[in-house]
């Protein structure tokens, strides 16, 4: 059982840094503050910490694919 309505904070390591996100669970939606974008998704799997760990990550691919393309095209 999550706690409800208790604002919570999870840590992810993504290239050697550590990047944080704040959520809270409330009638079984997680309410997520990643990158600055609020988010709210069903709890639907094991736990609310994990989903939101997964969508603190998927919000860091984006800014590492891009961050390689402009390093990639200013070489060359």
């Amino acid at each position: 059982m999550e706690q409800q309505s208790q604002v919570l904070t999870t840590e992810v390591e993504f290239e050697g840094q550590i990047h944080s996100a704040s959520y809270y669970v409330e009638n079984d939606i997680i309410h997520a503050n990643i990158g600055g974008r609020f988010m709210s998704v069903p709890l639907n799997g094991p736990s609310a910490k994990s989903a939101v760990q997964t969508l603190l990550r998927g919000h860091l691919l984006p800014a590492q694919r891009s961050a390689r393309q402009r390093s990639h095209w200013s070489a060359n």
